[in-house]
């Protein structure tokens, strides 16, 4: 089942929730075994930098930082602790609880709700007396973890024993907890705090009052003189499992309680995924926090590839998600789910291009199943300038408030002399199109489907995708592709190699290939992919590979694609891309190039319009800018931005009298931009008009105080009036 959708030139395009009453549910997408890891943040703390952020916490935050001590991970905590503001701090809360809802969907969290209890309880029972708050005591500890205990045995005075007590609990043993154990404190030379008791560590002699030395490795003699005394008591001094004292005779019962111990410690964490915690780091810039969230996990590809058409380097990114929450509307008879795509790219700390888009699902009931089986694959392509980037993609299915987020770093090679080679893509079907229109995977008249997962079906025959870019014609009449295939597995050895001459393809300076790497069908076994560019002599020019498995299934079940597509004859927004990219990074002359391509291609797209003409003025060719602008003065959509950025060519051509005028036509149109109040105080300036000039740059600061530049040349208006005294800082 494949599902495509048509683009515009809004990227961005929510559209409005249903008002139908919906039922929400979560849908469990069976995925593949093989699981591609992405890297994680580096979330690790020193001490002192961990002292240094719990000081710094409010009450509030501190509280619940003491709270989750023994709940969390390690992850968890480092993450909390880095986190600079409250607006984080609170989101992450929001998901750290939404991890552990056993209920999610509903009001309550029930786990929440009784670790809160256990806090209390700890601290109104076990701190009395001890010098700390109870949380932090040894009982505390066990009473937020595991809760009440079913009974307790008391052994507060017995002739010859320590005060002791023993705790019974019924554990899950899919945390590693035994059925039926306890867990014993007592108090060690009369002190005041309840001590946990380890049978491996303290052994029998610690719960006596000893008069004279004993041997304390001698636990049969130990053992009779408690149990003379307490007999549930010298069962707990051996094993943390009642019935395991029943005729011990080694050190194993004893040496258990460190595993049970253990296992009680990490029970609380054990069905965490701790990537949400990891990446939140990433993606909280992202994540509303009055919105319920809910981190799920993904696998992912990111790819490079190149288009003769075009001529730069494209993006190609997919995404699939592990599960999907669908809403109902009971009117259609339908299921739905809406996901919202972000992605941003990020070059050293300055974002340099993002964008959105919005993919509606309506599922009809009997392709419920079809979706639960195989998943979905969202796919998505822009283009992007030569350089190295971090590449961060959101997720967001706004029917569950269910994200998940990647990001990775990537690097876009230039057009050049130097032939390379793309990292290859592996795709489990070839399908013919002859429509006209650019999406993602698209070679030619093909369509490459691939899967995240990079799993294939047994005796399955998996496409390659292989670019070849710089190509010159010596190289493409003399040089080869060589893929080696090779199969993991070393008790059935595979290897095979195919040998491309790149005269067998049509000449192009950017050569997309497309080769099987099976004429039967490959076995089970995980596959080392291998490419190389070969040139007449034999030398290596460039080198490439991937990896994938063939299941041993015949069965395996491939996802549901999903992508937007635009018309391949007028790219003009590609080219609305590209402008905006070098904008970004400064190289102005070749903004103006791509976004007059864009105008070229589609002169009524508004968007290109504007940002070609507010190039002319950065390169100061106010001229031109002059003539162009009166093309759009009877758009009434544009009439800001005509007054603005004729008011911008007029300023820079020292015409300041019109340029006063365009000026204030716009601010009758829109009174709060602060480029057109900034630029009213600068020509009023000029034209010494200073009371006027300081009343547009106050008004310009209360919308947005922090302009550095803008208060110094406020101030500087009222020094000029004899309104303040020099600034002397």
């Amino acid at each position: 089942m494949r599902l495509s959708l048509i683009d515009n030139e809004r990227e961005i395009n929510y559209n409005s929730v249903m008002k139908k009453k919906v039922l929400v549910f979560i849908l469990m997408l069976s995925l593949m075994a093989v699981y591609s890891y992405s890297k994680r943040e580096n979330v690790k703390l020193t001490a002192k930098e961990r002292r240094q952020a719990i000081k710094s916490l409010s009450q509030h935050h501190k509280y619940w930082y003491d709270l989750i001590t023994y709940i969390s991970t390690k992850e968890e905590k480092a993450v909390f602790l880095k986190l600079e503001n409250n607006r984080d701090l609170d989101l992450f809360i929001k998901s750290f609880w939404l991890q552990r809802d056993p209920t999610p969907g509903t009001p309550e969290n029930e786990y929440k709700n009784e670790i809160e209890k256990r806090f209390i309880y700890a601290n109104e029972h076990y701190g009395r007396g001890v010098g700390r708050p109870g949380w932090m005591t040894d009982m505390g500890k066990f009473h937020i973890i595991l809760g009440q205990p079913i009974s307790i045995d008391r052994f507060d005075s017995k002739p010859g024993l320590y005060p002791a007590q023993v705790w019974y609990y019924y554990g899950d043993k899919r945390l590693g907890l035994p059925t039926y154990f306890n867990v014993t404190f007592f108090k060690p030379r009369n002190s005041t705090e309840w001590k946990l008791y380890n049978p491996a560590s303290d052994g029998p002699a610690a719960l006596m009052v000893l008069q004279q030395p004993v041997d304390r490795s001698d636990y049969d003699t130990l053992y009779a003189k408690i149990y003379e005394i307490a007999p549930t008591l010298a069962k707990a001094s051996i094993s943390m499992i009642p019935e395991a004292a029943q005729g011990y005779y080694t050190f194993a019962v004893s040496l258990r309680s460190n595993l049970i111990l253990s296992n009680i410690y990490e029970s609380p964490k054990r069905k965490i995924n701790v990537s949400y915690a990891t990446n939140f780091l990433n993606y909280k810039g992202f994540v509303n926090v009055d919105a319920s969230i809910n981190y799920i996990e993904n696998t992912h590809q990111v790819s490079i590839t190149r288009y003769e058409r075009f001529g730069f380097n494209f993006v190609n990114i997919s995404v699939k998600p592990k599960q999907l929450s669908l809403g109902y509307n009971d009117d259609k008879d339908q299921y739905y789910f809406n996901l919202e795509l972000s992605v941003s790219l990020k070059k050293d700390e300055e974002f340099i291009y993002q964008y959105s888009k919005n993919f509606d699902f309506y599922i009809d009931p009997d392709k419920v199943q079809n979706l639960k089986g195989n998943g979905i694959v969202i796919h998505d392509t822009f283009p992007v300038l030569p350089g190295k980037y971090q590449l961060m993609v959101f997720l967001k299915n706004t029917v569950g408030k269910e994200f998940t987020y990647f990001d990775t770093y990537i690097e876009s090679m230039p057009e050049g002399k130097m032939p390379m080679l793309s990292t290859p893509v592996l795709g489990y079907k070839l399908e013919q199109r002859a429509d006209n229109f650019f999406y993602p995977y698209r070679i030619r008249d093909s369509k490459l489907f691939v899967d995240t997962d990079n799993t294939f079906r047994l005796n399955a025959k998996p496409n390659l995708w292989i670019g070849v870019y710089n190509l010159e014609k010596d190289l493409w009449k003399n040089g080869k592709v060589e893929i080696h295939l090779r199969g993991l597995n070393d008790r059935i050895k595979f290897e095979k190699k195919y040998t491309l001459a790149l005269s067998d393809y049509n000449y192009s300076k950017n050569l997309n290939i497309i080769h099987s790497l099976s004429e039967k069908g490959l076995g089970p076994d995980y596959y080392d992919c291998d490419v190389k560019l070969v040139n007449h002599l034999g030398m290596v020019i460039d080198k490439k590979g991937n990896n994938f498995s063939i299941s041993p299934l015949k069965t395996v079940a491939y996802p549901m694609e999903s992508f937007k597509r635009s018309r391949i004859d007028n790219p003009y927004f590609v080219y609305f891309i590209m402008g905006s990219q070098y904008e970004s990074v400064g190289d102005l002359q070749k903004a103006e190039t791509f976004y007059e391509r864009c105008i070229n291609n589609r002169p009524e797209f508004k968007k290109g319009i504007v940002a070609f003409l507010s190039i002319l003025n950065r390169l100061k060719k106010y001229t031109k800018v002059l003539v162009e602008v009166e093309k759009i003065k009877k758009d009434k959509d544009l009439k800001f931005d005509y007054f603005l950025i004729k008011g911008i060519a007029l300023y820079g051509m020292k015409d300041y009298d019109n340029a006063l005028d365009q000026f204030l036509k716009a601010n009758e149109i829109y009174n709060s931009d602060i480029r057109v109040l900034n630029l009213l105080g600068f020509t009023l300036s000029n034209l010494k008009n200073y009371e006027e000039a300081l009343k547009a740059f106050e008004a310009s600061l209360n919308l947005n105080g922090k302009q550095p530049f803008i208060r110094k040349v406020h101030n500087e208006v009222k020094q000029r009036l004899g309104l303040s005294q020099p600034d002397q800082q």
